[in-house]
């Protein structure tokens, strides 16, 4: 009898072990038309869509490959051949997926297509607006006035797409995981909707007080904050989103908010630690730490100007949360502001930087020229924030010897509406940029953009030739990149 039960223990614990839950996803893909594309994709992180865990893959030659992960329950993988197509899934544990990329030109169907046994519904949901960390389409309801009336729209448009989910179930089409996941993020995504609708109506209304009342009282009792806690909303792509901009929202709408003092803490850095505690008195737990996670990546790949803020943030969030599982991405996500300001510590100033005198006074740009007569000029004109343009400084090296060998003088003029004076000296310093340098004051920077923007738009970087009297005789010059084309226009427009 003995040996009869411990059998029967034996195999009991071994059907356990065969009937082990496969949690394995598996992502067959293909890309038509393919030249050398990588496909981008996140993984879930404990069920959460992170942006910061991104990773790639390069297809075969035939443009095939395939993605295997571990998930705990239903999430969401955003896929991305960057700059030509992109899409999401809805993966379920032990499930297989067939997506297609079709980044051929001139192709105006979609370019995502999923092949799955719920593929209706796979399909459905990418013809929504793809995950992003703001909502484009508020556009639409901005025109009108009475909040009550475009929360109802909202309201309209969010009841019909959850009919059609609500459909897909009973019709046995997807499963009810899959089903709660959806419900949840288009939950979360009109949400989003409404709380970043209400932030830009009080924008709009700032000045009448009549209708910044009435929309500050209506959203404030719409927008209760307890929504973005205890939900499964953190699952969606759109919490981070929805958090900001109820966020932003409860900023905006106290009693004798000052929109100045909120430009003071985006100038001193401040802004950070601000929205930090900001977030406090709205979340907790794991909802705090997830949204503080993704603040910290997104301002951190967003800081143009490598602020030592966001790295003091990042250590604190560290200290508070020591086993996070976000820390490896967010480390990965600073080092190059921490990088930058280690090289600076370094960094003596290069005596080729120098300084346009009494640069406050120029007020055009025929003065600024002035100041360089007899020469032969290289402008590029920049700004902090900017990431092509600094990423052309990375050809400067080549730039100055052919410059050098044609007697040609750099000019660098840094716009002076979002950089900073002090981000401004860091960077001259951390690129070694030789050459004379300029802040465009308020005056000056109007005047460049009046005579070289397209009807007031002007788009950085920009490169123009100067000839030894003063005369732009290449408003459009190449980029530093393209070095060749660069020095066959000055070959053709300066008299040697």
């Amino acid at each position: 009898m003995r040996l009869q039960n411990i059998m029967l223990l034996f195999l009991a614990i071994g059907t356990f072990g065969c009937s082990k839950e496969n949690k394995e996803i598996t992502i067959n893909g293909r890309i038509t038309s393919y030249i050398d594309e990588k496909v981008e994709y996140t993984t879930p992180i404990d069920g959460k869509w992170f942006y910061g865990d991104k990773k790639s893959i390069a297809p075969d030659t035939l443009g095939g490959f395939q993605i295997k992960m571990k998930i705990d329950e239903p999430s969401f993988v955003t896929m991305y051949v960057p700059g030509k197509s992109g899409g999401v899934l809805v993966v379920e544990p032990g499930k297989t997926y067939d997506v297609d990329f079709n980044i051929e030109e001139n192709k105006n169907e979609n370019k995502f297509i999923v092949n799955s046994e719920n593929s209706l519904a796979q399909n459905l949901y990418n013809s929504y607006p793809t995950p992003e960390f703001y909502i484009s389409a508020v556009r639409d309801f901005l025109t009108d006035s009475i909040p009550s009336e475009i929360s109802k729209k909202i309201n309209n448009q969010q009841e019909n797409t959850l009919s059609k989910f609500d459909e897909l179930l009973e019709k046995g089409k997807i499963s009810k995981g899959f089903h709660e996941l959806a419900v949840s993020d288009r939950k979360s995504y009109y949400l989003a909707m409404e709380a970043t609708v209400a932030k830009m109506l009080l924008y709009k209304h700032e000045n009448n007080k009549p209708k910044l009342t009435a929309a500050t009282n209506f959203w404030s009792q719409k927008l209760d904050p307890s929504l973005v806690n205890e939900t499964t909303y953190i699952r969606s792509p759109w919490f981070y989103a929805l958090v900001q901009n109820l966020i932003q929202f409860r900023q905006m709408s106290i009693e004798n908010f000052d929109p100045k003092q909120l430009k003071a803490l985006y100038e001193n850095g401040n802004i950070y630690q601000y929205n930090i505690d900001e977030a406090k008195t709205v979340l907790s737990g794991k909802e705090l730490e997830y949204y503080l996670a993704t603040y910290i990546y997104y301002e951190s790949w967003q800081t143009k100007d490598n602020s030592k803020k966001i790295i003091q943030v990042y250590e604190k969030f560290k200290n508070d949360y020591p086993n996070s599982l976000y820390n490896e991405y967010l480390e990965t996500s600073l080092k190059p502001i921490v990088d930058f300001h280690n090289k600076l510590e370094k960094t003596h100033r290069n005596e080729e930087i120098k300084f346009v005198e009494n640069s406050k006074n120029i007020d055009t740009f025929n003065q600024l020229v002035e100041e360089l007569q007899g020469k032969k000029v290289f402008v590029d004109i920049w700004g902090t924030w900017c990431s092509p343009c600094k990423k052309e400084f990375e050809h400067k090296e080549s730039l100055y010897t052919m410059l050098e060998s044609k007697n040609i003088t750099v000019l660098y003029i840094c716009e002076g509406e979002h950089s900073k004076v002090k981000v401004w000296k860091e960077m001259i310093d951390y690129y070694d940029l030789e050459g004379h340098h300029v802040f465009t004051n308020e005056k000056l920077l109007a005047d460049i953009i009046d005579k070289f923007g397209n009807n007031g738009q002007f788009a950085y970087p920009r490169y123009l030739l100067i000839d030894e009297n003063g005369i732009v005789v290449n408003e459009q010059a190449s980029y530093p990149s393209k070095l060749k084309q660069l020095e066959r226009e000055i070959n053709e427009n300066y008299i040697w």
